[in-house]
C-alpha cells in the first residue's frame, strides 16, 4: 500500500508540474554487467503492476532498451513484457528515474508509465 501511495503522490506532484522530462538516451549504467536499479525497480513496479490485472500468477521481464540522462537524474528506459502462461506480449513502457545523490539511489525521482492495451 505504501508503494502505491508513494507512486499516486509522484504522478500528482508530476502532473501537476506539467513538465515533460525527455531525457538523452545512452548507455545504461552497470557494475560487473549487472544493469544498475534494475532489481529495484522490479521489486517496486512489478506488484504495482500486478494490482492491475484481474488474474493471479502474472509474470513480467523488464527488458533495459537503454540509460537514461536528465539534470542531476539517471534512469532507465525499460520495455515490460508480460511471460506467464507462454506469454511474450509488451504491456508497458516505462521512463524510470532516480537523483544520483548518494542514499536516494534508485528510489523513484520521476515516473512515466505508458500501459499498453492488447
Amino acid at each position: 500500500m505504501k508503494i502505491i501511495l508513494t507512486l499516486s503522490v509522484m504522478l500528482i506532484i508530476s502532473t501537476a508540474n506539467a513538465k515533460a522530462i525527455n531525457g538523452k538516451e545512452d548507455k545504461p549504467f552497470t557494475i560487473d554487467t549487472k544493469v544498475v536499479c534494475l532489481k529495484e525497480i522490479e521489486g517496486l513496479m512489478t506488484p504495482f503492476l500486478k494490482k492491475t490485472e484481474m488474474e493471479s500468477g502474472v509474470k513480467y521481464k523488464f527488458i533495459v532498451k537503454s540509460g537514461l540522462s536528465y539534470e542531476d537524474l539517471a534512469g532507465l528506459r525499460l520495455q515490460v513484457n508480460r511471460v506467464d502462461n507462454g506469454l511474450n506480449d509488451r504491456v508497458a513502457d516505462l521512463d524510470y528515474y532516480w537523483t544520483q545523490e548518494r542514499g536516494s539511489m534508485c528510489e523513484p525521482a520521476y515516473l512515466v508509465l505508458d500501459r499498453i492495451d492488447n
